[in-house]
């Protein structure tokens, strides 16, 4: 008898996994096994992968759960994969395999896994209270064939009591010695002629018709007893043809699987469509005999797949690796190319470079006592929450200002104050070089040096990456130059789409080279800015020469931030070992959601060729294999459809990585339709009224702020910032004059003074959190 499986709980990161805790979770880890559920109707083992893909059941008992899928990872381990093709044309020996090849494989993996035993004892009462082996009424002496009391005495894990015969007891002695498969099928040989004979003896009665076995076991054939050679023989092709046919038919079905995944394996101990036609209902077997066969077994299958859940459809996918070395541009290449064009341009370069320079220089001297005065505010907080931990004990000193007390205060000793050691601080920054960012980029550029600034101050290890999808034109295939050829693909995995990180900012860099990169990252954040604005400011700024064009690989493109997500995968825990990173965080700055891409799935073609081809799975729930582990992909809706992709992979940087996540989202239109999808709760199950009051608060502070924080699957912390009010202010006190008032000037000094903190958004919010 073949035992299915059913859905697991989801858990904490959205996972499809069984209970970390239970002596199931070790025997899988033990024996390497990964199981996925999915809406099939049998089990099957892909013996290559040592994938366990199992049924959804609708069931809630744990005990159930882990006795059904502890029996399929026993078939998985114990079960010969190609065993049951010997048998595969006999209805009547594979029923009786069946069963005994379950005894056998239940007993090693209890004896192996001594915890399951109470899983099993507990799964079978459950089920046997729900009539799955339709024994209700039954007297199990009396009404049930040997193959059925076995099956149910191995399957109660020998818990129900039967009046068994000494004949009997000498079949159970076999049962239990038997070691390999080729012992279960020979001893099922040997069973179903000994009851082959027992039916003849049986059929010899005088109350034939009426005995409870005949009709348990529906032997009461009249046409099977006619003499007529022909007849039998015509009825018996007949019924051996709609065999074949529903063989031929099951055979297409697994065919067709075996299409989309080569290495999965026909389920070993998967008894389905076969044994459903052979509960000895009619059946003619070998020589005109009745076939023989489990009816508690088949009871169960057919009771099996009315709990079946199809309304649940998963496509499994792994993680690739990136090659580190290929997927990013190291900041030695980006000064090299930068260097390059405007060598390719020296004409215009030569009144633009020296334009270039005191522009950026203007910047970062104006930003520099702002940033200062920051990462001081930054120290003062670190160590007032430090102060906040501090603890005082007695050191064992006589403290000689106490001595005089000593008649009256026991406490005369010297104190410490113990503070606790400071945390190493890291930080990864992500800039999205999407065409969207083009009118907001100059902005986040000047606000993302701020943060760079600040870094560099307080000696926080630092990133900067910028993600594009136009750099991995040359290193990309299929469909277009859609996928990138910087992964080890393996069959299984997602195909991810084009993405590049350049880097052009890191605490490695010396300061010399670490300014002309960010002068470049300047530079070319001032080309789109002025393609998108200069017709509007024109008139208020001063002469500015034409700029030195950009390489076109440095074009903005789409917005690849999930496969940029999946390379911190790999690149987060290596910047935190090698730097001993305590406190990691990951910001990312964006103007919209990633994309949906990384559609297809890598598998093998005919000629052994690794190829990606797309799904049809549509309507499917997205599964993401990582860590041996599976996490759904569940499309909460913040706005756009890519966001529970992008939840699920900041989820596993958070869980297995341990670090923070923060997200910086500029918004352009502050219109309703835009800004509901963000300061107003997506919990549908939230009264209307308290949604709309929490819109008006978000909205409000944003209005005042420039900024608001909302929930996003997959942040610690979320900010919407209105991109149009984003430019970095320093002091201005240009309009002070010998005329003004003491009064006005003091109000322009505030006023200036406050903007050039308030205007630098991230920064101040980077503080907040990390202090």
């Amino acid at each position: 008898m073949t035992f299915g499986s059913f859905s697991y709980s989801i858990v904490d990161m959205d996972t499809l996994n069984i209970d970390t805790k239970s002596q199931l979770a070790k025997l899988i880890a033990t024996e390497n096994i990964t199981v996925q559920q999915n809406n099939v109707k049998t089990a099957s083992f892909d013996v290559v992968n040592r994938v366990l893909t199992l049924p959804i059941f609708k069931t809630e008992s744990k005990d159930v759960t882990d006795m059904l899928v502890a029996h399929e990872c026993a078939h998985a381990l114990f079960t010969p994969t190609n065993g049951w093709k010997k048998i595969a044309d006999d209805n009547e020996l594979r029923s009786y395999v069946n069963v005994l090849e379950d005894c056998r494989i239940d007993a090693k993996i209890q004896k192996k896994y001594p915890g399951v035993v109470t899983n099993y004892i507990n799964g079978f009462e459950i089920l046997n209270r729900q009539n799955f082996f339709g024994l209700k009424d039954k007297d199990y002496d009396k009404d049930l064939m040997l193959i059925d009391k076995i099956n149910i005495f191995y399957k109660s894990s020998k818990k129900l009591l039967f009046n068994f015969s000494n004949s009997d007891n000498l079949w159970l002695k076999q049962v239990d010695s038997l070691k390999t498969f080729n012992d279960v099928i020979k001893l099922a040989k040997k069973m179903l002629e000994w009851q082959k004979k027992e039916v003849k003896k049986l059929k010899k009665l005088p109350d034939f018709d009426n005995h409870i076995l005949v009709k348990n076991y529906d032997l009461n054939n009249k046409e099977n007893d006619s003499k007529d050679s022909k007849d039998i023989e015509g009825e018996g092709n007949e019924d051996n043809n709609s065999d074949k046919e529903s063989k031929d038919k099951q055979d297409g079905e697994e065919g067709k699987t075996e299409s989309e995944s080569k290495q999965d394996k026909p389920a070993v101990g998967d008894k389905t469509a076969k044994d459903e036609n052979a509960s000895g209902s009619g059946d003619v077997g070998a020589g005109g005999d009745m076939p023989l066969g489990s009816i508690t077994n088949n009871h169960f299958e057919g009771h099996k797949q009315k709990l079946l859940d199809t309304t649940k459809t998963y496509t499994y996918r792994s993680i690739p690796e990136p090659i580190l070395n290929k997927v990013i541009y190291s900041n030695d290449k980006f000064l090299k190319d930068m260097k390059q064009s405007f060598i390719n341009d020296k004409t215009t370069a030569k009144e633009y470079l020296p334009y270039l320079k005191k522009e950026y220089k203007k910047f970062t001297s104006e930003s520099k006592k702002t940033i200062m005065y920051l990462v001081k505010e930054f120290e003062m907080k670190k160590a007032a929450t430090a102060y906040k931990r501090a603890s005082t004990n007695k050191t064992g000193t006589i403290d000689p200002l106490k001595l005089h007390s000593y008649k009256f205060n026991e406490d005369i000793f010297k104190r410490l104050t113990i503070l606790p050691d400071a945390k190493n601080h890291g930080m990864m920054m992500l800039l999205d070089w999407s065409g969207s960012m083009s009118d907001t980029i100059f902005k986040t550029v000047q606000q993302t040096i701020q943060l760079v600034s600040f870094c560099q101050k307080t000696n926080i290890p630092f990133e900067l990456y910028f993600f594009s999808s136009e750099m991995d034109k040359e290193d990309a295939d299929y469909r277009g130059n859609k996928r990138s050829k910087n992964f080890n693909y393996k069959p299984g995995d997602m195909g991810i789409d084009r993405i590049k990180l350049v880097n052009v900012a890191s605490h490695k860099l010396k300061k010399q080279k670490l300014d002309e990169s960010l002068m470049y990252l300047y530079h070319l954040a001032m080309y789109y800015d002025e393609r998108y604005s200069w017709r509007r400011t024109l008139d208020a700024r001063e002469y500015k020469p034409d700029s030195v064009g950009i390489p076109n690989e440095y074009y903005l493109g789409s917005t690849p931030l999930n496969e940029a997500l999946i390379v911190m995968l790999k690149l987060v825990p290596l910047f935190k070992k090698k730097y001993n990173i305590e406190k990691m965080n990951l910001i990312t700055l964006t103007d919209g959601g990633g994309n949906y891409g990384c559609s297809d799935t890598m598998k093998l073609n005919e000629d052994g060729k690794l190829i990606g081809e797309y799904p049809d799975n549509r309507g499917n729930t997205d599964v993401f294999i990582y860590n041996k582990k599976n996490h759904e992909v569940k499309d909460e809706y913040y706005g756009y459809r890519s966001s529970g992709f992008t939840g699920t992979i900041l989820n596993l940087l958070r869980s297995y990585h341990g670090i923070k996540t923060i997200g910086f989202y500029l918004i352009k239109k502050i219109r309703r339709f835009e800004s509901e999808h963000y300061f107003k709760s997506q919990d549908m199950s939230m009264p209307y009224d308290k949604r709309e009051v929490l819109y008006q608060k978000n909205r409000t502070l944003f209005n005042k702020e420039k900024v608001c924080a909302v929930p996003q699957k997959g942040y610690d912390d979320y900010y919407i910032v209105n991109a149009k009010d984003m430019k970095v202010e320093n002091t201005d006190l240009e309009g002070i004059n010998d005329t003004m008032k003491t009064g006005k000037i003091k109000n322009l000094f505030s006023k200036s003074m406050k903007g050039r903190i308030t205007s630098r958004v991230l920064l101040n919010k980077f503080i907040e959190k990390v202090a």
